[in-house]
């Protein structure tokens, strides 16, 4: 399924001598200096909640959103932060899947949430329905191509571009697409832009979306050769919110998992550092996992 912002295959020998690299180097403990705020049930009203990684929670009036959820850890990898709130204590009306890569679409948390809730929509890139066949009826899988919306109990759901990619098996690259997600109800419109690179798709979105908050991802970006194909680095993500014109750019994408080689604090720093050096013409709101955004500024501690 290619299309223009499909990220260039990476050859199989650039991954085996980054991988062989890494086997030699000397495996130092992580320690994450990321904030925690410990919640034991989701709060009442609107609001935002980041969960780690790129895992976002949203209400709007009476609808609960989960974006990628992951609840605990991935095949292959470790949870480094733990999961904020008890796994228990979370649901949702609407799950949204921006693609297939493990640390996106966690099959044992969409099962659990799913299990929680039976009535749970799931609203994914086309071509994910192999994933999901026997977890859900079909009428409750919307599959979207990009710049198709789907409108679900008062909030309207547009899946936008992302340069990335799809694989989840030897046998099914690119097979379901990939992408980010404009969220709208009457009063804001939220933007999340699952796994990207930076490209010309973060003009495109601007132009079509008024976005007040936007959720951008600033981890997983070394090594550079392999990385900047595929994911956003911090100065890359103040200028994707540039591009996008939102309002608020929030950063996600880092501090949970050790998928790549930067150490697992350094992509908050980086952020950081650059907002103190420059202004910008946007707010940036770095969150702590699990610290709650209220809508208009009106926030929780």
């Amino acid at each position: 399924m290619p299309h223009r912002y499909t990220s260039p295959r990476i050859s199989f020998s650039t991954i085996l001598k980054w991988q062989l690299r890494k086997s030699f180097q000397k495996k130092e403990p992580v320690a994450s200096a990321i904030a925690i705020i410990r919640h034991e049930n989701l709060p009442e009203g609107e609001y935002l909640l980041w969960t780690g990684h790129a895992s976002v929670w949203l209400a709007l009036q009476q609808t609960t959103i989960a974006i990628d959820p992951v609840l605990g850890d991935i095949p292959l990898y470790k949870r480094h932060t733990p999961l904020p709130i008890p796994k228990k204590q979370l649901r949702a009306d609407i799950i949204l899947l921006t693609h297939a890569h493990y640390d996106h679409y966690d099959k044992a948390s969409v099962d659990y949430l799913l299990s929680k809730n039976p009535g749970t929509i799931i609203v994914a890139p086309i071509g994910f329905w192999r994933y999901l066949k026997g977890k859900i009826p079909r009428e409750r899988c919307f599959e979207l191509e990009w710049w198709e919306s789907v409108m679900i109990g008062g909030v309207f759901i547009t899946l936008v571009p992302a340069k990335h990619w799809s694989k989840r098996t030897p046998f099914d690259t690119n097979k379901a697409l990939w992408g980010g997600y404009v969220i709208q109800n009457s009063d804001h419109t939220i933007y999340h832009s699952g796994d990207t690179a930076y490209g010309e798709h973060f003009k495109e979105i601007g132009e079509r979306f008024d976005i007040d908050e936007a959720f951008l991802p600033i981890g997983a970006y070394r090594p550079e050769a392999i990385m900047k194909h595929n994911h956003t680095n911090p100065p890359e993500a103040l200028h994707a919110a540039i591009d996008l014109k939102a309002k608020t750019l929030i950063p996600i994408h880092y501090g949970t998992f050790v998928l790549s080689d930067e150490p697992i604090n350094e992509p908050r720093e980086w952020f950081d550092r650059l907002v103190r050096e420059k202004s910008y013409p946007f707010n940036s709101r770095v969150l702590q996992i699990g610290e709650i955004y209220r809508f208009r500024g009106l926030e929780q501690p």
